[in-house]
């Protein structure tokens, strides 16, 4: 049986390099041009998850090798994300808005669902490039989540439906699907955390080995003689 990917994967993946190889800072001066048109409220936690992203993700690491290698150690985003609230109030809208800028800032493509995500959507799509931000209609949720290529669920809900939902997750075939879920519509103490965008994340190395070849069989030497 040949499974189709749901057209919104495919489009999200087309343009995921152009939007990750942007980096954190070109990332985060787009998205704050659309900024001007949120609530108050919803203006502060976006610019907060924002900020945040530069302290915890968008600087590269340089850990040198025992041998002379170079390594340098840097974060991408997951792939395309479903974002959406279970929960309706000006608050969870507020934690909307931080999900789904967290998930844009941290350098995936992000799904919105019905009419809370289709105004998110609305303001921050003359910013970005074509296709890093989708919606979807409330009936093609289940679906999506279904979609093999899928490459996480952010989501605010009543604490009850996240075993649930990780349990559907958790059952899909292909790419492994992450559950990032809020379940403090009040507080979004979640959200509120600093290492909350680490769960929008992966880890990318890059290693260098530039060390003479005389430097590596002395090391070899040095190792045979222990034995």
């Amino acid at each position: 049986m040949t499974i189709v990917k749901p057209i919104q994967i495919q489009v999200a993946q087309a343009v995921l390099e152009k939007w990750d190889m942007l980096g954190v800072h070109g990332r985060a001066e787009k998205l704050l041009q659309s900024l001007y048109t949120f609530t108050v409220e919803q203006k502060q936690m976006a610019t907060w998850q924002i900020e945040n992203a530069r302290k915890e993700i968008a600087e590269t690491r340089s850990m040198p090798g025992p041998t002379g290698e170079s390594n340098e150690l840097s974060n991408q985003g997951r792939g395309a994300f479903l974002c959406y609230s279970e929960i309706t109030s000006d608050k969870a809208n507020v934690g909307l808005v931080g999900q789904i800028f967290t998930a844009l800032i941290a350098g995936n493509t992000v799904i919105t669902v019905g009419s809370e995500g289709q105004q998110i959507m609305d303001y921050i799509v003359p910013f970005v490039p074509e296709g890093v931000i989708q919606n979807i209609a409330e009936s093609a949720k289940d679906s999506l989540i279904e979609a093999d290529d899928l490459a996480g669920v952010a989501v605010l809900c009543e604490p009850s439906h996240t075993m649930e939902l990780n349990q559907t997750l958790a059952a899909k075939s292909g790419l492994i699907c992450q559950l990032v879920a809020e379940t403090d519509s009040e507080k979004l103490s979640t959200i509120a955390k600093p290492h909350y965008i680490l769960r929008f994340v992966t880890e990318r190395t890059v290693s260098n080995n530039t060390t003479a070849v005389g430097g590596n069989a002395t090391l070899l030497e040095l190792g045979s003689m222990n034995d």
